[in-house]
């Protein structure tokens, strides 16, 4: 259980029975106990009540610690200090249904059974499903994740029409309750296990401010928007009504016992398509948010004006050996930008199917825009190059551009470095090596947390990979880019292979390619 929600309850029945089988943590506001009916009283109509026919409860007793108090006292008390009065026993709770219903309190009875199945984790009533279902509808939230289970604990799962697609974080959940799977699209057992997905909104139950800080941390790259319901009074209402600045927006909807609240954070959007090169291009029609990049930039004979992949932390004295790596390494180091992307001085995305690469005209308008991108990567993770059927396999191309030994050997010392660093990955590159398509040019545009996760990883044996190769070769002797490239070559086939162990939803888009340059 979350630590910020902790029901606070008025307390009908014995004490000693109650805290013999609770197996949860609650406050006890007070001791509650009732004499006589409502429905023993005198029949009336009241207009404020809609001219709903009710009784005046002349002979209805409350009691709070043994001292008498009005219903409109037990009325204030449930409408901030406490959230519920719970009978330790449900046959006086079935007893008293109709007295307090009569009385107009709404929800806010229960028995401790509900208590502790139906309220465990956040404050229940109906009537808050029937707010949330509305406040889902009208603000177009049609892809939500469910972080703490709340729809299966309270059983509202069974009203799946009233919601809209709801993936959930549900560790614990009976995979064979059919009508759970029913309602929910897909079940994570840990936030990590949905890291690349993104979401309209994430609703998660009520927190302390510190728990609720930190599970904003830890959703940042799902959704732009949290979801959450605050009770009056509680740490969390006061924390967003004295910290409202912190996000972009914050709505509320009143609810029974509190609102709820549709967050908008705070979010980078700044989107950054880098084009790599080695030479001066005259690219002056590039798309907004496209930015070149010059790779080698350390070991180039000229400077063309462009941004260098040689400042900060870098490895731009390979680029001989990595080419279009070393400037990945560089965007992986010094750039925090939300959306990011690489592609090459002669290579762009384009969303036109009629592209032919023959051409010797290049449409600079067709390249692939930054409206275009944000709004794929909406309902897809990654941007890829469209994959082409090859009439050999990837491995014998490049023993026919840089001789069966070298490549042999090179392949050797990425076995060995990816069965240390990144052992999950062995299989699938040895059948890559095999297989005669794949997603060419290593490029792509994504978002940061993909980005970061395909970094670390290829990273993590790459540059080990290209110091044993340099202990062991005289590759950074040989004038043959053929030969000295051959790293290069093995390190674009990475970005497949990382792809099929990765379960990212994929847009595969045509290449424009610039003749010429």
């Amino acid at each position: 259980m979350t630590k910020g929600y902790i029901p606070r309850i008025l307390l009908c029945g014995d004490l000693k029975s109650f805290c013999d089988a609770a197996d949860m943590e609650v406050e006890i506001v007070g001791q509650i106990s009732f004499t006589g009916s409502p429905e023993s009283g005198e029949r009336h109509i009241f207009p404020n009540y809609e001219n709903a026919l009710t009784y005046v409860p002349k002979n209805f007793h409350v009691f709070l610690n043994g001292a008498e108090i009005s219903v409109d006292e037990l009325k204030k008390i449930l409408d901030g200090a406490a959230d519920y009065i719970v009978f330790d026993n449900v046959k006086e709770f079935i007893e008293r249904f109709n007295d307090l219903y009569t009385l107009k309190i709404f929800g806010r009875f229960i028995s401790r059974e509900i208590l502790f199945r139906q309220a465990r984790h956040n404050f229940y009533v109906n009537q808050n499903f029937i707010e949330l279902s509305k406040i889902l509808h009208e603000n177009k939230i049609s892809k939500l994740l469910d972080v703490d289970a709340f729809f299966y604990e309270t059983d509202i799962f069974m009203f799946e029409k009233m919601f809209p697609k709801t993936d959930a974080i549900a560790k614990n959940l009976n995979r064979s309750d059919l009508i759970a799977e029913n309602f929910y699209g897909q079940i994570y057992d840990t936030l990590a296990d949905c890291r690349f997905k993104t979401f309209d909104a994430i609703m998660i139950n009520e927190r302390s401010p510190e728990d609720f800080i930190n599970i904003i941390i830890e959703t940042e790259a799902l959704s732009e928007n949290i979801l959450t319901f605050a009770r009056k009074n509680s740490a969390l209402e006061n924390f967003l009504a004295t910290n409202e600045n912190a996000f972009e927006k914050i709505s509320r909807f009143p609810a029974v016992n509190g609102n709820w609240y549709l967050i908008k954070k705070r979010v980078r959007k700044d989107f950054c398509v880098y084009v790599v090169t080695h030479k001066d291009v005259k690219l002056d029609a590039l798309p907004e948010g496209y930015r070149i990049i010059h790779a080698g930039h350390a070991i180039a004979k000229e400077d063309f004006g462009y941004l260098g992949d040689d400042t900060g932390e870098n490895i731009s004295e390979l680029n001989l050996y990595l080419n279009e790596i070393t400037a990945l390494y560089w965007i992986w180091k010094n750039t925090s930008h939300a959306i990011i992307g690489l592609n090459h001085y002669r290579r762009f995305f384009t969303e036109d199917k009629n592209t032919n690469s023959a051409l010797d005209y290049f449409d600079f308008e067709k390249i692939l825009s930054r409206e275009a991108a944000e709004k794929i990567l909406y309902d897809y993770d990654i941007i890829v190059a469209k994959n082409n059927m090859s009439r050999f396999p990837v491995s014998y191309w490049h023993k026919l551009l840089s001789g069966e030994d070298l490549e042999q050997f090179v392949d050797r010392i990425f076995r060995k470095h990816i069965a240390l660093k990144q052992p999950d990955y062995l299989d699938a590159f040895e059948y890559l090596a095999k297989s005669f398509t794949g997603f060419p040019y290593e490029i792509f545009i994504t978002r940061r947390n993909i980005f970061e996760a395909y970094c670390e990883w290829i990273f993590s044996f790459l540059l080990d990979v290209t110091e044993e190769i340099f202990a062991k070769t005289n590759i950074r002797q040989i004038n043959n880019p053929r030969k000295y490239r051959m790293i290069s070559f093995f390190a674009e086939r990475l970005l497949t292979l990382w792809l099929w162990k990765n379960p990212l939803k994929i847009k595969k888009l045509p290449v424009l390619f610039r003749k010429g340059v």
